[in-house]
């Protein structure tokens, strides 16, 4: 008995101290070795208003910076009044249009890079550089001249300007804006985020290519060996449920005071452009965290299901008395059938528990939606199968047999 007890803590031990290993490892690899789930992360990027007006005010005011707007202005209404042979008062006339015109052009630009940065092409362009960017940090590179976006080692997600800037020049000199051909290549990126984890996250798919894969699942099978070697197992999925409760709690707060931090530490002008990166890129680890801590819950719940306290017995007395009078109404007789399901309850229990269990686990991320639909579906599952479960009804007692008379004793008779 000692043990058992002795050995069931070590493994619970064990598997909790893995349980946040198991989790971020699991959310590094998978992130990251799937190509389709990285995309889906990033993707969605490019149509993110935030991220979409960081870039226009960028792009706009590199090109402001490179073209003197008000100068160019200027010196084309002059070089046309030359041309005209505009007198003196004519001339100074075109010199008070010139701010106008030059806000106009300016208005223009930044109608012509809204329209580029929010066109289907873009986020195309979007779209294709994500899975570039998905080669390269498998692959571990500092970025690619084919790719929109580039990742730093230090976890520095950035956005080439060149190709946007030469998109927009095109389109200027499309709808003739005289100084557009003028706008020059630029060698410039802006920071879409700073943000540790990627760098993280690449850390540990370099470890956790080896054991990311597998750890959750050893992390799980510990936690279930602890259980089943435990003496007293209602007790023990009781503590394994609290401790891990605490445990993914933890976790959530980790990853929402990182993105606080995160947002912080960009400053107010790439806060909103990080914490969208940031969602993106953590959706699968917050979800499966989510989704832990209501299996915790559940687990405490069934711990206190199955334990000796008085208002477990008087629950589960209740749902017997329930069941018997369900099986009653619908008329649920002793047969082959029924008794045989009474006699590998446990089995069928254990088969059911199993099945409803295969949808969170082959519909990742683990989410609160996959663990209630598992449960509500193993919930009903049980109660069908204690319903239709008869126990055979017990042999009825022999007939006694009456007893045989005894014969009174014969009196020999004296001579």
């Amino acid at each position: 008995m000692r043990g058992r007890r002795f050995a069931a803590a070590a493994l619970a031990a064990l598997g909790l101290l893995l349980l946040p290993g198991a989790v971020m490892a699991h959310w590094a690899t998978t992130q990251l070795v799937e190509t389709e789930r990285f995309v889906a992360a990033l993707g969605p990027l490019a149509d993110d208003p935030a991220v979409q007006d960081r870039i226009i005010v960028e792009v706009t005011a590199l090109v402001d910076e490179q073209v003197d707007i008000d100068a160019v202005t200027s010196e084309l209404l002059a070089g046309l009044g030359e041309a005209l042979e505009l007198g003196p008062r004519a001339q100074a006339a075109l010199e008070l249009v010139s701010a106008p015109i030059a806000a106009g052009v300016r208005s223009l630009v930044a109608d012509v890079v809204t329209e580029v940065v929010r066109s289907d092409a873009f986020s195309a362009a979007w779209q294709r550089s994500v899975e570039v960017l998905h080669a390269q940090t498998i692959r571990l590179l500092a970025g690619s001249p084919d790719s929109l976006l580039a990742l730093d080692r230090d976890g520095t997600l950035s956005l080439p300007l060149e190709p946007i800037v030469a998109e927009v020049r095109a389109a200027l000199v499309e709808q003739g804006v005289p100084f557009a051909a003028a706008i020059p290549d630029v060698d410039r990126a802006i920071v879409i985020a700073e943000v540790p984890n990627l760098a993280l996250a690449r850390v540990l798919f370099q470890v956790g290519m080896t054991v990311g894969l597998w750890l959750p699942w050893i992390t799980a099978a510990l936690l279930v060996g602890a259980v089943l070697f435990a003496p007293r197992r209602p007790a023990t999925l009781r503590t394994v449920g609290l401790i891990a409760l605490g445990v993914t709690a933890a976790l959530a707060v980790g990853f929402s005071l990182a993105r606080t931090a995160i947002a912080a530490y960009v400053g107010p002008d790439s806060s909103a452009v990080a914490g969208a990166v940031f969602d993106a890129m953590t959706a699968y680890a917050v979800s499966v965290v989510l989704g832990l801590l209501a299996l915790s819950v559940l687990v405490v719940l069934v711990g206190w299901w199955l334990g000796a306290s008085g208002l477990a017995q008087r629950a589960r007395a209740a749902l017997s008395a329930r069941l018997a009078a369900g099986r009653a109404a619908l008329g649920v007789a002793e047969g082959p059938v029924t008794t045989w399901l009474h006699a590998r309850r446990a089995p069928l229990r254990f088969g059911i528990v199993v099945l409803a269990a295969l949808p969170a686990v082959l519909l990742p991320p683990l989410s609160v939606l996959t663990v209630l639909a598992s449960a509500l579906l193993a919930a009903g599952l049980l109660v069908l199968l204690e319903l239709l479960a008869v126990a055979p009804a017990p042999p009825a007692p022999a007939p006694k047999r009456p007893a045989p008379k005894r014969r009174a004793p014969t009196v020999a008779s004296g001579a």
